[in-house]
């Protein structure tokens, strides 16, 4: 199961605010890792977060997930569309400076993964 794990301390505007930020972030993930949306597992949690003697906003992202067949080949173009995107939508929904954006990304293997069986 691909996992979307982030922490912030941007405060939504409204619950609704936040839902719409899940479900576009569980959205676009589904389409870049080319699986079901009821595969995806996105998590969000409001944190105290203080980064460079600063409490604005920032934001942690852990992305893991299983390489997609078609990029078997070229993994870079993989991450490099994965963490473009990703950053265009942290930043659609927070405004969060891009230098206050740290993500990591775990591969995993087919073999060690949660399968969705849906």
């Amino acid at each position: 199961m691909p996992i979307a794990q982030m922490k912030t301390n941007f405060k939504f505007s409204s619950p609704d605010a936040k839902t719409s930020f899940l479900d576009e972030a569980a959205a676009e993930l589904a389409d870049i890792l080319k699986k079901p949306l009821p595969a995806i597992m996105v998590m969000l949690d409001d944190c105290a977060m203080y980064m460079n003697r600063s409490e604005d906003t920032v934001f942690f992202a852990e992305f893991r997930y299983i390489l997609p067949q078609e990029y078997a080949d070229d993994k870079s173009a993989f991450l490099k569309e994965l963490a473009d995107r990703m950053l265009s939508l942290i930043q659609k929904h927070t405004k969060v400076d891009p230098y206050r954006i740290y993500m990591q990304f775990t591969e995993m293997t087919r073999e060690g993964a949660w399968r969705y069986t849906g």
